[in-house]
């Protein structure tokens, strides 16, 4: 039992994490899905909209309800928000990259084909913007 406690508080952070990884998701992919669906807009434009809202969503979650993390300075902030959308910029390419490698090399080119991309390419995104954001932009300051 008590291993079962020390492992619980070692990842503490991955239920919350999932469950507003989940909700990212969803914001992520409701957004891409109306813009596909309803517009005849570009899907990597598309892809960037919905990559804005969903990263703008996943900081505020991520900051207060997943981390807890706090602020004690605008200069603390701003490094907290520049790194955490630096790192879903570069996970951001990557997730597009995954999507361009479905949609336009494989050919999987229409509105099924785009969101089942859509979703191989956000599982793979969620996992490492995990890492990016216990290592980086929410790690915890040593005690001074």
């Amino acid at each position: 039992m008590k291993s079962l406690i020390e492992l619980y508080q070692k990842h503490r952070d991955l239920i919350p994490y999932a469950f507003w990884g989940v909700a990212t998701t969803v914001v992520n992919m409701v957004i891409f899905t109306i813009l596909t669906q309803f517009t005849n807009i570009n899907y990597s434009i598309t892809y960037g909209i919905a990559w804005f809202i969903s990263v703008l969503f996943a900081f505020y979650t991520n900051k207060y309800y997943v981390f807890h993390t706090k602020h004690y300075s605008a200069k603390e902030f701003w490094y907290q928000i520049t790194t955490f959308f630096a790192g879903r910029l570069v996970t951001g390419i990557l997730g597009l990259g995954i999507l361009i490698f479905g949609v336009s090399i494989l050919g999987f080119n229409n509105k099924l084909g785009k969101n089942i991309w859509n979703v191989i390419q956000n599982i793979v995104v969620v996992i490492l913007n995990y890492f990016w954001a216990i290592f980086i932009s929410f790690k915890e300051k040593e005690a001074k």
